[in-house]
């Protein structure tokens, strides 16, 4: 039993993080994929050639930079999501600095890029906007209190 709650646990949390970056990974992978799969094309047809022919001795000249051409671009590939993700999450961390505790209300500080705050996020309510908002919870003996009639 514990062991099937850490494996829902470690999925779980597995999805989650991939929930935000799905997208950026596959295209990352679909990039490399593709690369991996024309260099193997280009070696089969290096080898399809007839051995010592002048088109053999030509594409054979190439080998090396195909090589490097395919490292290049997956290193790339891998560089501009690494670069993208490094700046969606300074983003994010930026958007959460953004609220600021002023005498018990919660403000938003405009951020330089404008609009609202996150996008789907600020769509999304969690049952707690109301005390974000500045709106005051009322105690028991409050409510006894303004339902009686003033005298």
């Amino acid at each position: 039993m514990l062991n099937q709650l850490l494996k829902f646990t470690l999925v779980s949390g597995f999805l989650l993080w991939l929930r935000r970056r799905w997208k950026w990974l596959v295209g990352c992978g679909g990039v490399i994929v593709a690369a991996m799969y024309l260099h193997g094309e280009f070696l089969d047809y290096v080898e399809a050639l007839p051995p010592g022919s002048e088109e053999a001795v030509t594409a054979g000249a190439y080998i090396a930079v195909a090589f490097a051409a395919k490292n290049v671009v997956i290193f790339g590939s891998l560089l501009t999501y690494f670069l993208v993700e490094m700046r969606s999450s300074k983003r994010r961390r930026k958007d959460r600095a953004g609220t600021a505790d002023i005498a018990g209300t919660t403000e938003r500080i405009p951020s330089s890029r404008g609009g609202s705050r996150g996008g789907e996020d600020s769509k999304a309510d969690d049952g707690f906007d109301f005390l974000r908002h500045g709106r005051k919870l009322e105690g028991r003996t409050e409510k006894i209190i303004k339902g009686k009639p003033s005298k």
